[in-house]
């Protein structure tokens, strides 16, 4: 009876020693913090880029020649653009989008495809 009593004790402290015993190890081994751990440094590197890559700089320059010129000399957006306190809504963007896209429609309409896909059964209607 003595023995079922030691070995059950046993059963159910083993497992909680091990884990205690692995955990504290872990825990441990370095003392530093993972920002100042060389090891981890040295293979993950925190430096920037230096230069911007082909898609940023493509969007960039996007944004500054096509986008914002078309966008920033309408009335609408003007009278958005004072209040700088204002929270973010989306239908600032989609008003953004409708008047880029009035804009480009009559120079770009050449050029795009989006006649081609209206007229696509599943996309648009027939023409």
């Amino acid at each position: 009876m003595c023995y079922n009593l030691t070995m059950n004790r046993l059963n159910v402290l083993l497992p909680i020693l091990t884990v205690a015993v692995l955990l504290n190890s872990c825990s441990s081994t370095d003392g530093v913090s993972p920002s100042q751990n060389k090891a981890m440094t040295d293979i993950t590197s925190v430096n920037k880029k230096e230069k911007k890559g082909a898609m940023q700089d493509a969007l960039d320059t996007w944004l500054e020649k096509e986008w914002t010129p078309s966008v920033e000399k309408d009335e609408t957006v003007k009278k958005m653009n004072k209040d700088k306190k204002r929270d973010f809504k989306i239908q600032e963007y989609v008003t953004k989008v409708e008047i880029y896209m009035k804009e480009e429609k009559d120079t770009n309409l050449t050029t795009s495809h989006s006649k081609r896909l209206n007229s696509l059964p599943v996309i648009g209607g027939r023409e």
